[in-house]
């Protein structure tokens, strides 16, 4: 058995069942017949972790596949199979690992279970930011990126990760006091707010406010 380097992804639990694992007492267990049969491959998730392990019919473990230079006909169908359903388990069953905070991660998971929506890596150069938008309309009502908490006006060159929202111009003259709410950073400022998720806001408020952004996404 050999561990998956899934490099910058988490892998989604709740999405397993989804694509064909089964909880067993050693771990989220996957298996798929390759090659015509003549071998099969299990994937097991446990510990945060993914392990493959291929093995033909008589039980026997298959490695060919994973040495860089083993050639063949054979070897390559094999490879090609084998890479083709892990690059679906990442498509279906990971999630980009680039914000560490806490809150940032219970907020993809909220988002992901109310609204089914997943966060949108749209710029190249800019690796840790990301946006939420509405399937509908097609409009963004989150933005989730790292930034040094001197941009929103702090004395202080420390990192922390950000949620910007939508919010209504009138309402946001009321509540953005450069403490908790920040007018919003790379966003509009006078229809968009910014939050840091370093528990300085409740996931719960932060949760409500979402909501709300979602709702001013709309057609």
């Amino acid at each position: 058995m050999r561990e998956v380097n899934l490099k910058n992804k988490t892998v989604a639990e709740n999405t397993l069942e989804k694509f064909g694992f089964h909880n067993t007492a050693d771990g989220w267990q996957y298996e798929k017949n390759i090659c015509d049969r003549q071998l099969t491959l299990t994937l097991t998730y446990k510990a945060d972790k993914l392990f493959s392990e291929v093995k033909d019919t008589f039980g026997e473990e298959y490695i060919l596949h994973l040495v860089e230079n083993a050639a063949g006909s054979y070897v390559g169908a094999v490879r090609s199979e084998y890479e083709e359903i892990l690059a679906a388990f990442e498509e279906h069953c990971c999630e980009e690992n680039i914000f560490r905070a806490t809150l940032t991660k219970n907020l993809i998971s909220y988002v992901r279970d109310k609204y089914g929506d997943e966060l949108e890596f749209l710029w190249e150069k800019y690796p840790n930011a990301a946006i939420w938008r509405r399937q509908d309309s097609k409009k963004w009502y989150g933005l989730v990126m790292e930034i040094s908490e001197r941009k929103l006006g702090l004395d202080s060159d420390n990192d922390v990760e950000i949620l910007d929202l939508r919010g209504k111009p009138d309402d946001l003259k009321n509540f953005v006091d450069g403490i908790k709410y920040f007018a919003g950073y790379h966003m509009n400022k006078k229809s968009w707010y910014t939050i840091r998720l370093d528990g300085s806001v409740a996931f719960d408020e932060i949760c409500t406010r979402l909501d709300e952004s979602y709702i001013l996404a709309k057609k």
